[in-house]
């Protein structure tokens, strides 16, 4: 594909005390990173997937995707990977519990920069009763931090 793009949502449910965290990745781009990382060829979203695929997704995601919520850097769970219906892309849900309040968030996303110059990170932030967060991460800029 000619452009390079991955989008993360991150929505804040209060009355869950959890905030959950959606990523839409370009699969062949993944794969490129995780071998770039070591990773043989995992075959992601086909009948061959390998075993170890949702540990390294998980892995690279914790080396390059970070969270800190009210100035503490704080872990994440990895729910599951779903498929695009275009088999282009990979949907990655990760969630964070026991969160009370978000007065300050920063992100940190280098998923892919690496691999490509142009690489472009879009956040979108949701906190209910606050203003939404929108930030573009790329190359020169790999952190953003939002007040709420």
């Amino acid at each position: 594909h000619a452009f390079h793009l991955s989008k993360t949502d991150i929505v804040f449910k209060p009355t869950d005390k959890t905030v959950q965290i959606t990523m839409h990745i370009f699969i062949d781009d993944l794969e490129a990173a995780l071998v770039k990382t070591g990773a043989t060829s995992l075959f992601i979203g086909t009948a061959k997937e390998k075993i170890e695929a949702k540990t390294l997704i998980f892995n690279y995601l914790q080396s390059k995707f970070t969270v800190d919520i009210n100035n503490k850097k704080i872990k994440y769970d990895f729910i599951g990977k779903e498929i695009t219906t275009d088999k282009q892309a990979i949907w990655i849900y990760l969630e964070i519990k026991n969160i009370k309040n978000i007065k300050t968030l920063t992100v940190s996303n280098s998923v892919l920069i690496d691999l490509h110059s142009d690489q472009k990170n879009i956040i979108q932030v949701l906190v209910p009763t606050k203003k939404q967060g929108y930030t573009v991460l790329d190359k020169a800029k790999t952190s953003d931090v939002m007040t709420f």
